[in-house]
């Protein structure tokens, strides 16, 4: 959908890349003076009349060779970001990215990258070859149309020369960082006077590069972004930027929260399946919102490599609003997904044979109630003769309870009595007849019904002070549990 109205794209393809060669020899020429330079101080006094001092000598030449040494070009090996797909394995996802090469007029990139990030992005390893990358992320926030908005936007950086430019900039700023870093001191050393001054010429230049260049990149954004206007509307563009940036940081909230602690007891849950029931969560909703509304307040810094979003939304607000968008969630286009999770987790070096697969709605009982009761029968003598009613009372006086844990290898005590605590009034829940619930987004707890209690929650409040004695006896007599005493289902005489 192209646009007749032109909103400059900064410098041309032939300027950003002058101006990156001349920033780059400018570097070179500055490290190559001062290094040579250097050198020269350290051995032509020795060879003419006149004073000659071993130490400046030698603190000369090892701060000219220092210099010259960080300088030396470094080959950077290309790693596989992630699990590389083809054409065969997913045609229905290769099919709607080929669709937007074609109308990028682009090649379709040699490779194809699936990550476990929610990002998208390109890059050029080498002067053929070309590497596309794709977070699983993105497939479940955003549409089809949207998700080819961002392809549009990636393939705009292509045209635009942006994966041919990237590596100079890149390795300038690599060299600039490893000469200031050999003209550092250790921690456990004295910084020397000779290289703090000899360090300072390299930190002006560096930040002066960062500067220009990061101006460069911001440019470079701008015109991606009109790039993925004209392929599929201002108004999808918008909504996907707009989602992306809103729920994409929530997957890293539900691996490292929900995820990880079911891997690490043994167990592989459907991770694309509970992102979804995850971000679907009111609770995830209303903080995604939260976030984006402090996210369209935040202002672009000098050094920053992308505009602010609010900057890049306001610099493609004249262009066509585009068709409504109703295609279906791009993860659709995925096929095999568990499959593809699988290969995924191999790809981070886990091995599939340690873990057996659990559906999210058996992982409260299967996974957490299981290795509560574990926990619970370990140290069952911490909740003994505790009850729903009296757990206040055991969690103000938790430092006595604490006191009879003796294992040496256990390393915080307090903890470990809060967490047995909890595990042992979830047992107690689920032998009462209540179902242990741990839903992505919410507390792990225990339900009855409309009911829902999360001791382990409740507990920290309790040791936070934020939840007292009288006000958890209110509820836990109101549930009618205030008497069932915690590890078993017996109740208290």
């Amino acid at each position: 959908m192209p646009s007749d109205t032109h909103v400059p794209a900064g410098p041309s393809l032939a300027g950003r890349f002058a101006a990156a060669i001349a920033l780059t020899i400018g570097f070179y020429v500055l490290a190559l003076v001062l290094g040579v330079g250097l050198l020269a101080f350290a051995v032509v006094p020795w060879f003419v009349p006149g004073p000659q001092n071993i130490f400046i000598s030698f603190g000369s030449l090892v701060l000219g060779g220092s210099i010259l040494l960080a300088i030396v070009p470094c080959r950077i090996p290309f790693v596989a970001p992630g699990l590389r797909i083809t054409r065969e394995q997913q045609p229905q996802l290769f099919e709607l990215i080929e669709a937007e090469a074609r109308a990028g007029g682009e090649a379709m990139p040699d490779d194809v990258y699936l990550t476990l990030e929610d990002n998208a992005g390109v890059a050029q390893v080498s002067r053929r070859r070309r590497v596309l990358l794709l977070g699983l992320p993105l497939l479940h926030i955003l549409s089809e149309r949207q998700l080819r908005g961002v392809l549009a936007h990636e393939f705009g950086h292509y045209s635009g020369g942006d994966t041919r430019l990237g590596p100079w900039i890149y390795r300038t700023r690599e060299t600039i960082g490893r000469t200031v870093a050999s003209l550092s001191a250790d921690e456990d050393e004295d910084d020397w006077w000779a290289a703090r001054l000899t360090r300072q010429p390299f930190i002006w230049y560096g930040r002066t590069f960062l500067r220009i260049t990061a101006a460069i990149s911001r440019r470079q954004e701008f015109a991606a972004d009109r790039c993925a206007v004209g392929s599929v509307g201002r108004d999808a563009y918008v909504a996907g930027l707009e989602r992306s940036h809103a729920y994409g940081p929530g997957f890293d909230a539900y691996w490292a929260g929900e995820v990880v602690p079911v891997l690490e007891l043994g167990r592989r849950p459907p991770i694309s399946a509970g992102f979804q029931r995850f971000i679907a969560h009111e609770r995830v909703e209303q903080a995604a919102d939260r976030h984006l509304a402090a996210i369209r307040e935040v202002q672009t810094d000098t050094y920053d490599s992308h505009p602010s979003m609010a900057e890049r939304i306001a610099a493609i607000d004249d262009l066509p609003a585009g068709e409504p968008d109703d295609s279906p969630c791009s993860f659709d286009a995925l096929q095999d997904a568990d499959r593809v999770e699988a290969d995924l987790l191999k790809d981070l070096g886990l091995s599939l044979r340690q873990f057996e697969p659990v559906e999210w709605d058996a992982v409260g009982h299967d996974v957490y109630g299981a290795r509560a009761r574990k926990f619970t029968e370990q140290f069952e003598y911490l909740a003994e003769g505790t009850t729903f009613a009296t757990l206040a009372d055991a969690v103000f006086n938790i430092g006595e309870l604490a006191d009879k844990v003796t294992d040496p290898e256990v390393e915080d005590r307090y903890e470990l009595t809060a967490a047995v605590l909890g595990d042992a009034a979830l047992v107690a829940l689920e032998d009462a007849g209540w179902t242990i619930s741990a839903e992505p987004a919410e507390p792990l707890g225990a339900v009855r019904g409309d009911d829902f209690l999360a001791p382990h929650v409740a507990i920290e409040a309790m040791r936070a002070n934020e939840l007292d004695a009288a006000t958890w006896r209110a509820q836990v007599s109101e549930l009618g549990i205030a008497e069932l005493e915690l590890g078993t289902a017996r109740s208290v005489a």
